[in-house]
């Protein structure tokens, strides 16, 4: 449902909170709001944080969201 939502966003900036970090990826999960969705996010994430986030793909078929930190 995540990747059906935001499919035409792409490039979009989002104000996200980082709730996980995986330092040995370097990468993370954060959840933005509008919609709501948690999905994984490429970058150096400080983790309880605010931080704006670019969605970089949404894939219906694989289900797959990813972010990139902005910035």
């Amino acid at each position: 449902v995540e990747a059906f939502l935001l499919r035409d966003r792409i490039g979009q900036a989002f104000e996200a909170v980082v709730i996980d970090v995986d330092q040995r990826h370097g990468d993370g999960q954060v959840q933005i709001t509008e919609p709501a969705v948690i999905a994984r996010c490429d970058g150096d994430l400080p983790l309880g944080e605010q931080v704006v986030v670019r969605l970089s793909r949404a894939d219906p078929a694989t289900r797959e969201v990813r972010f990139t930190l902005a910035g």
